[in-house]
C-alpha cells in the first residue's frame, strides 16, 4: 500500500489552478516562513506537554485492574468472566466488585486491552494526546480513577484539558490570526475590495438634468415598462408591498415547516396552501419580470434566487416529491431583508465570497488529497470497511477532522493491520488530526476575523470618531430626570445690624467656597451656652492679631414645603487697630469668621475660577496647558491621515467628565432632593456619613500619594487586598462560605431537615441585610448619583435577597409542590453575587453584553440553518427511520417475539469471544436519541449534531435504513453548522472582546507596538554578573558555566534523567531501583552545576536569576531525597514518590534552557494569570447550574451515561459532570437520561422522592448551559 501513495499526489497539478494569484511571492515567503517557525515552535511546546503528561502518567496511574469472576485465569479471560459492564477496580479497596468477583490484573496482549492507557510511555503519550482532543477522555479518568486514587485522576484530567486543549490550542489560533492579519495589510489586493460592487451587476443610471434640478433616471426600468405598467412599478417599490410579501414569506415557511410527511397525494389544509402560496409567488415572479424586464431581472441574485424558488415550487406542486416540498422553507433568506443590521452582518462576514470560497476549496482538496492517500495505503487491508472504497475515506477523514469518534477509526485501523506498522498508522492519523484541527479550523477562524476587521484607513477616521464621541458623555436618566423639576437652591441671606438696607441672596455654594480659602486661624476652645431660649457658641480664638473687620454669617435652609425660614443675622463691624489679640465673638445660631482682606482677596479669584469652569467647553478653547489643543479645521483633516494623537483623546475625555461633573454639582445646587438617599436622610448626616465610611473603607485607600512607589514582590497581594472595599470583601467571604454549605447538601441531607446548614443560611440573609441596608444610606436607592441599584447586577442583589428571605420564612415548613422547587432553583443564583462584588468579573459581563448583538446575530443564522435542515429532515425522514431492535427483521409484522441480545461490556478490551446476552422482546420503536417525524424533535436532532456530538450514530442510522446517499445530508449539516457557524462564534466573541478592550480600532502596527510592550513587561532580564578579572579559578568556572557546550551538557541530563519517568517507580518492582540509582548519580551532576555556578557567579549573582534560583530549590530538595533513600528503609513507596516528583519539577527547569519554550510557557502563565476572572466567572456559572442540577435532577435513576460516575446526587459530582458537559463529552445523552419518563421510571409528588427526570427542564437546562459556556464563554477565554 504504501507504493501506491505517490498517487495521490498527482492531484496537485489539478489544485495549481484553483489556487494561482498573483502577489509578490518574497513578501509572502517571508510571511509564510515567519508563520511557519511561530508554529513550528508551538508544536515544540504542545510536544513539551504531551511528554510532561505521559510521564506523570505513567508514574501515577499505569496498568488497570478489573471485576473478574472468582477463579478467573488471568492469561485466558473471556468475556463472560467480566462483570456487566465491565467495571476497574483498585487492589487495596475489595468492595467494589459485586459478591462472586475479584479484582485481578490481567495479562493481556496489547491488542486485546485497547490501544489507550499508561502502561508505558509511547500509549501514554498518545493516549495523552487522544484526551487532549477532548474525545473520550472522561471514560479514561472514570477507568483510572476506580484503579488509583480519585483526587490523583481529576487533578491528572482536568489541568491536562485546561493546559492542552483549551491554551495551547488558543495558541495555534492566535499564530493563524495574527499571519493572516499580515497577510491583509501586506497584500491588501490579494482579495480584491469587498466594498465595490461588479460592474456586470450594476444598475445603469442616467443623470437627466432641467434648469432647477437633477434627476437620477433608472434606464433598466425606463427601457423596458411601458405607461400601461407604472403602476405595477409603483406597487413594487412600495413599503407596504414589500410587507406583506414579507409576511406570506413568514406564513408560507412556517406552513412548510409543520406539514407532515405525507405518502400518498390529498387534499388537506397543506397542499391547499402549498397551492395558494405557489400561485401568489408565481404572480410576484410575472409581474417583476414584465416591470424590469428579462435583463433587467436576472442582473440581480436576489431575483434569480426567488425565480429558483417559484420554478422549483411550481414542479412540485404539480409532480410530488419528499425532497421538493420543503424547499419553500428556503424562502426564509428573503426575511434577511427585514433587519438591516442582520443584512450588514451577512454582508461583512460572507461579502468577500472569494476569500470563504477558497477556504471551502482549500478544506475540501485536502480532504481529497488524505483520503486518496489512506485508500491507496489501506484499501489492501481486510475487514476494514472505513477505507474500502473513495467515498467511505472520504467519510472517515471528514470523521477525523470533526473529531467525533476518529479515535475508534484510529484504534480499528491499527486493530486491522499487522503490529509492526500499528505504530507508523497511529503517527500518520495522528498528524493529520493535528493538522486539521489546529490549522484547518484555525484559518476559518482567522478569516472570520479577516472579514470583521476594518480597513487601516477607516481605523482611523473610526479613531477620529471616537475622540469626537469621547466628549458626548451625558448623565444617565435618573439623574437626568430632576431637569424637568423647577430650581430651588438653597440660598444665603445677608445684612447689616443697623439695618439701612438689605443684602440680596446668594447661592449656598458660592459663599462656602470664601470660607474654604479663608486665612485659617486655629481654633484653641468651643463653648457653647445657651441664656433665654438662645443658643450662643463662643469660639476662643489662638493668639492671631485680627488686623481687619470680621464678617458673620448665617445660613437661611429652605424646608420641604419649600417656604424659606429667615434666621436673624448679626453683622458685627469691629476695629482691632491697636488691639494684639481677639477675645471672643458671640454668635447667635452658626456663625463664621472671615478675613475681610482675605475675604476681597478670595472673591476675585475664585468668582474668575467658577467662570472659567462654567464655560462651554469649545473645540479650540486652550485648557490645562498650551501643549495639548484640540484639532480642529484643517488640522482634523490632516489627522486623518496621520496617526491620531493619544493626549487628545485623553485630553477630550477629561473636559467631557469634567462638564458631567459640573453638570452633576449643578443638579446639587438647584434641587434639595438630589442626591437624598431615600428621599429624607439629608446628605450631610451623621447616619449618612458613618455609612458611607463604612461602604468606601478599602485598603491602601490613604496611601495612593504620589511617592509611593511599587511595592516588590508582594504588589499582587497588595493590590488584591485593594480590590474592593472592606465591606465587600466581608461579603465575598459570607457568599463563598453560604456557597460553601449549599455544597453539602443533597437529596440525603436536604436543608430543610439539617439545622448546620440552616445557620449558615441565616447568616448569610443578615449579612446581606446588612450590606444593603448600609449601601442604601450611603449612596441611595436610585435617583443618586451612585446608587445601590443602578444596573442589572444591584436588580441580582435585591432578587437574590428576596429569594433567599422568602426560602428562609418557608424554610421550615415542607414544600412539597412545585413553589418549594422553584424557590430553590432560583437560591441557586446565588453565587452570581460576586459577580456584583468583584469589578473585574462584573467587566467580563459587560464586555459579552456590549457584544450581544452580534452573539445573537450569529445565533440567529445558527437557527435559521437548522430550521432549513430540519424541515427537509422532517420530509425525508419522517416516520422512516423506525425499525425493529432485531436487525434480522426488516418489517413491522414480523417485529414480534423475543431475540437474544448481546450485551455491551467495555469500549477498551478487544477480547475475541462471544458476549453474553439475554432474551428480550422485539420492538419496533425510533431510535433512542433522535428522530425526525416532528419539526420539534428534528431541530432537537441537529442541534445535538451541531455540537459535533451523536452525528455518526445519525448517519450510520440514515445510510442503514435510508441508503448511503443520505449521508450527504448529515455531512453537508455539520460541514455548514460547524466549519463555518460555529466559528463565527469564535471570531464574533473575540472581534468583541478586542473591540471592547480598545484594541479592535488599532491599525496593525499600533496592535504591534502594543503586543510590544506587552511582551516587554513580561520579559525577565537574565541578572548576569560581570565576568572576574584575569584567568583565575572564578574565570575558568564563569566561563565554563556559561559555554554553550556545558548548557548542552546539562539539558540532556535533564532529559536522559526526565525519560527514566518511562518505567513505574514502585518498590513492589524489582526492576525500579535501576532507575531510581541513575536519578541519585544524576541528582550529584546537578549539585555540581550549582557548586560552578557559586564559584563563577558568586552566591548573590547566582540566586539574582530565578532560573538559578529555582535550580538551586531543586538541587537541594534532591539531595534532601537522596538522604531520605540511604536513611530511610528500603523499598519504602513514599521515597520512590518523591523522588519521581522531584524528577519532574526538573524537568520544567529545561524550558528556561530553550528561547522557545520559555517565551511560550511565560506566555501561557501570563495569560492564565489575565484569564483569571474569566475562568473565575465560568467557574460561577458552573456552580449556579451544580446547584440547580441537584435540585432537578439528582434523584434521577440511572441509565446509558447517568451511573455511579456521572450523576447529579450531590453538588461535586455535577460539578465534575458539568466540566466533562463543556467539554461534549456526549453531553446530549446525559441529557436525554435526565429526560425519562414513565412507565420508565417512578413518579411521585415530592421532587426528591421520585427517579423520574424532567423533559422541559432537561431541555432548557443542558441547551442553555452549552450555549453559554461552551460557545460564548470559552470563546472569550480564546479572546483573552
Amino acid at each position: 500500500g504504501l507504493l501506491r501513495v505517490p498517487r495521490a499526489f498527482i492531484l496537485f497539478r489539478a489544485l495549481r489552478h484553483f489556487f494561482s494569484f498573483q502577489f509578490d511571492s518574497g513578501r509572502i515567503g517571508i510571511i509564510v516562513v515567519r508563520a511557519s517557525h511561530q508554529i513550528g515552535g508551538v508544536t515544540l511546546f504542545l510536544l513539551f506537554f504531551l511528554l510532561l503528561y505521559g510521564l506523570l502518567g505513567v508514574q501515577l496511574f499505569g496498568t488497570c485492574h478489573h471485576c473478574v469472576v472468582n477463579g478467573t485465569d488471568p492469561t485466558n479471560v473471556t468475556l463472560s468472566n467480566l462483570a456487566i459492564p465491565d467495571t476497574h477496580c483498585s487492589p487495596d479497596d475489595k468492595l467494589m466488585c459485586p459478591a462472586g468477583f475479584q479484582c485481578l490484573e490481567l495479562e493481556l496482549s496489547i491488542v486485546e486491552r485497547g490501544f489507550s492507557g499508561f502502561d508505558n510511555i509511547f500509549i501514554s503519550i498518545k493516549t495523552v494526546y487522544e484526551a487532549a482532543s477532548q474525545e473520550g477522555w472522561v471514560f479514561l479518568m472514570y477507568k483510572n480513577i476506580d484503579s488509583y486514587q480519585e483526587w490523583h485522576g481529576y487533578l491528572y484530567f482536568v489541568t491536562l484539558i485546561f493546559f492542552l486543549a483549551w491554551l495551547v490550542k488558543n495558541v495555534f489560533i492566535a499564530v493563524i490570526i495574527e499571519t493572516m492579519a499580515e497577510i491583509r495589510v501586506q497584500l491588501h489586493n490579494l482579495w480584491g475590495n469587498s466594498k465595490c460592487s461588479n460592474r456586470k451587476y450594476a444598475t445603469q443610471v442616467n443623470i437627466e438634468g432641467s434648469s432647477t434640478n437633477w434627476l437620477l433616471v433608472n434606464r433598466d426600468m425606463e427601457n423596458s415598462s411601458p405607461r400601461t405598467i407604472d403602476a405595477w412599478r409603483r406597487a413594487l417599490k412600495s413599503r407596504w408591498f414589500h410587507l406583506m410579501m414579507l409576511m406570506l414569506i413568514v406564513l408560507n415557511v412556517c406552513i412548510s415547516a409543520v406539514q407532515p410527511r405525507t405518502d400518498e397525494r390529498v387534499w388537506s389544509f397543506y397542499s391547499i396552501a402549498e397551492l395558494f402560496f405557489t400561485v401568489i409567488f408565481d404572480m410576484e415572479l410575472i409581474i417583476k419580470v414584465i416591470t424590469l424586464g428579462p435583463r433587467g431581472y436576472i442582473k440581480r441574485n436576489i431575483y434569480k434566487y426567488e425565480a429558483f424558488l417559484a420554478l422549483v415550487t411550481t414542479f412540485n406542486t404539480a409532480c410530488s416529491y419528499d425532497v421538493l416540498r420543503s424547499f419553500p422553507v428556503l424562502r426564509i433568506i428573503r426575511l434577511v431583508k427585514l433587519s438591516p443590521t442582520l443584512e450588514n452582518f451577512l454582508f461583512k462576514i460572507f461579502g468577500p465570497a472569494r476569500k470563504i470560497g477558497l477556504l471551502v476549496v482549500f478544506t475540501l482538496s485536502i480532504l481529497t488529497f488524505m483520503s486518496t492517500i489512506s485508500l491507496q495505503m489501506l484499501c489492501h487491508v481486510k475487514n476494514l470497511h472505513f477505507f474500502a472504497t473513495f467515498p467511505e475515506a472520504f467519510q472517515s477523514m471528514f470523521q477525523i477532522m470533526t473529531q467525533e469518534g476518529w479515535i475508534d477509526v484510529m484504534h480499528e485501523v491499527m486493530k486491522s493491520v499487522s503490529g509492526r506498522t500499528s505504530i507508523p498508522v497511529s503517527i500518520y492519523f495522528i498528524l493529520y488530526h493535528l493538522f486539521v484541527t489546529t490549522v484547518v479550523i484555525s484559518l476559518f477562524v482567522a478569516v472570520i476575523l479577516d472579514n470583521l476587521e476594518l480597513d487601516e484607513n477607516l481605523k482611523r477616521l473610526k479613531q477620529l470618531k471616537v475622540s469626537e464621541q469621547s466628549r458626548e458623555l451625558k448623565q444617565p436618566f435618573r439623574l437626568r430626570i430632576f431637569e424637568k423639576f423647577p430650581n430651588r437652591p438653597e440660598m444665603v441671606q445677608l445684612s447689616k445690624m443697623p439695618n439701612e438696607f438689605l443684602l440680596p441672596r446668594l447661592r449656598d455654594s458660592f459663599m462656602r467656597q470664601f470660607f474654604l480659602t479663608n486665612d485659617t486661624n486655629k481654633v484653641t476652645n468651643i463653648v457653647y451656652s445657651q441664656s433665654n431660649g438662645t443658643k450662643t457658641v463662643k469660639i476662643n480664638m489662638g493668639q492671631r492679631p485680627i488686623k481687619n473687620n470680621a464678617v458673620i454669617m448665617t445660613r437661611i435652609q429652605n424646608d420641604s414645603r419649600a417656604s424659606s425660614l429667615t434666621l436673624n443675622i448679626a453683622v458685627i463691624i469691629k476695629s482691632t487697630q491697636n488691639a494684639s489679640t481677639a477675645s471672643s465673638f458671640c454668635f447667635q445660631q452658626e456663625s463664621f469668621i472671615v478675613n475681610r482682606d482675605s475675604l476681597l482677596r478670595s472673591l476675585l479669584g475664585t468668582q474668575h475660577l467658577i467662570r472659567r469652569e462654567r464655560r462651554p467647553f469649545l473645540p479650540n478653547r486652550r485648557t490645562f496647558n498650551d501643549e495639548n489643543r484640540i484639532t480642529t479645521g484643517d488640522n482634523r483633516r490632516t489627522a486623518a491621515q496621520q496617526d491620531v494623537d493619544v493626549k487628545q483623546i485623553h485630553l477630550k475625555c477629561q473636559q467631557a467628565l469634567l462638564k458631567r461633573q459640573r453638570q452633576e454639582q449643578e443638579l446639587r445646587e438647584n434641587h434639595p432632593l438630589f442626591d437624598t438617599p431615600l428621599l429624607f436622610i439629608k446628605r450631610g448626616s451623621q447616619l449618612r456619613k458613618f455609612c458611607k465610611y463604612i461602604v468606601n473603607a478599602q485598603y491602601g485607600q490613604k496611601s495612593s500619594s504620589p511617592n509611593v512607589t511599587e511595592q516588590g514582590d508582594s504588589q499582587v497581594i497588595h493590590d488584591l487586598l485593594g480590590l474592593v472595599p472592606y465591606l465587600d470583601w466581608f461579603m465575598i467571604l459570607v457568599t463563598v462560605a453560604s456557597c460553601c454549605s449549599m455544597l453539602m447538601e443533597k437529596t440525603t441531607m436536604r436543608i430543610h431537615d439539617t439545622p448546620s446548614l440552616q445557620v449558615a443560611e441565616y447568616i448569610f440573609v443578615i449579612s446581606m441585610a446588612c450590606e444593603l441596608f448600609l449601601k442604601v444610606v450611603a449612596n441611595g436607592v436610585f435617583f443618586t448619583p451612585k446608587p445601590t441599584f443602578k444596573d442589572l447586577g444591584g436588580f441580582m442583589d435585591a432578587a437574590i435577597f428576596i429569594v433567599s428571605v422568602v426560602f428562609l420564612y418557608k424554610i421550615t415548613q415542607h414544600l412539597y409542590i412545585f413553589i418549594g422547587q422553584f424557590l430553590m432553583i432560583l437560591r441557586c443564583l446565588r453565587p452570581l453575587r460576586i459577580f456584583k462584588l468583584v469589578p473585574q468579573i462584573r467587566k467580563v459581563v459587560i464586555e459579552l453584553f456590549r457584544g450581544f448583538k452580534e452573539i445573537l446575530m450569529v445565533f440567529i443564522l445558527l437557527v435559521a440553518l437548522i430550521f432549513v435542515f430540519a424541515s427537509f429532515g422532517v420530509q425525508m425522514y419522517g416516520g422512516q427511520l423506525a425499525a425493529c431492535n432485531d436487525l434480522t427483521i426488516k418489517t413491522r409484522k414480523e417485529c414480534h417475539g423475543i431475540f437474544f441480545q448481546t450485551v455491551w461490556l467495555s469500549n477498551n478490551l478487544n477480547i475475541e469471544t462471544d458476549p453474553p446476552g439475554f432474551m428480550v422482546p422485539r420492538v419496533w420503536t425510533n431510535p433512542r436519541n433522535f428522530n425526525f417525524d416532528t419539526i420539534g424533535s428534528a431541530i432537537l436532532a441537529l442541534f445535538e449534531v451541531l455540537s459535533l456530538k451523536g452525528w455518526i450514530e445519525v448517519r450510520d442510522i440514515l445510510v442503514e435504513r435510508m441508503g448511503p446517499w443520505h449521508s450527504l445530508y448529515i455531512h453537508l449539516f455539520v460541514f455548514l453548522g460547524c466549519m463555518m457557524g460555529l466559528t463565527q462564534f469564535i471570531g464574533v466573541v473575540i472581534a468583541n472582546y478586542n473591540e471592547n478592550k480598545g484594541t479592535a480600532l488599532l491599525t496593525v502596527d499600533q496592535r504591534r507596538w502594543e503586543d510590544l510592550k506587552s511582551r516587554l513587561k513580561i520579559a525577565q532580564p537574565l541578572h548576569l554578573p560581570p565576568r572576574p578579572p584575569g584567568n583565575g579559578i572564578r574565570a575558568k568556572m564563569y566561563d565554563l558555566s556559561e559555554h554553550r557546550y556545558f548548557k548542552g551538557a546539562i539539558a540532556c541530563c535533564i532529559m536522559i534523567r526526565s525519560l527514566l519517568l518511562s518505567i513505574k517507580w514502585t518498590s513492589s518492582d524489582s526492576y525500579a531501583s535501576y532507575p531510581l540509582y541513575a536519578s541519585i548519580l544524576f541528582t550529584f551532576i546537578f549539585l555540581l552545576e550549582i557548586i560552578i555556578k557559586i564559584i563563577g557567579l558568586r552566591f548573590l549573582g547566582t540566586i539574582s536569576s530565578w532560573r538559578n534560583r529555582y535550580d538551586m530549590v531543586v538541587t537541594l530538595c534532591d539531595m534532601a531525597w537522596v538522604m531520605m533513600w540511604f536513611l530511610l528503609p528500603a523499598h519504602n513507596d513514599y521515597v520512590y514518590n518523591i523522588g519521581w516528583v522531584l524528577v519532574g519539577l526538573r524537568f520544567f527547569s529545561i524550558c528556561g534552557k530553550h528561547a522557545t519554550l520559555k517565551m511560550l510557557l511565560t506566555t501561557v502563565a501570563v495569560s492564565v494569570y489575565r484569564s483569571f476572572f474569566i475562568i473565575l466567572a465560568m467557574f460561577l456559572l458552573l456552580l449556579c447550574y451544580a446547584y440547580a442540577g441537584v435540585v432537578l435532577f439528582g434523584t434521577v435513576k440511572y441509565g446509558e451515561n447517568i451511573d455511579r460516575h456521572a450523576n447529579f446526587a450531590t453538588a461535586p459530582l455535577a460539578v465534575t459532570v458539568l466540566f466533562r458537559i463543556v467539554t461534549g463529552e456526549d453531553w446530549n445523552k446525559i441529557m436525554h437520561d435526565c429526560m425519562i419518563q414513565p412507565p420508565r421510571c417512578t413518579p411521585h409528588h415530592n421532587y426528591w422522592e421520585t427517579d423520574c427526570g424532567n423533559k422541559t427542564a432537561a431541555l432548557v437546562y443542558f441547551c442553555s448551559f452549552y450555549v453559554i459556556i461552551a460557545y460564548i464563554m470559552l470563546n472569550l477565554l480564546v479572546g483573552k
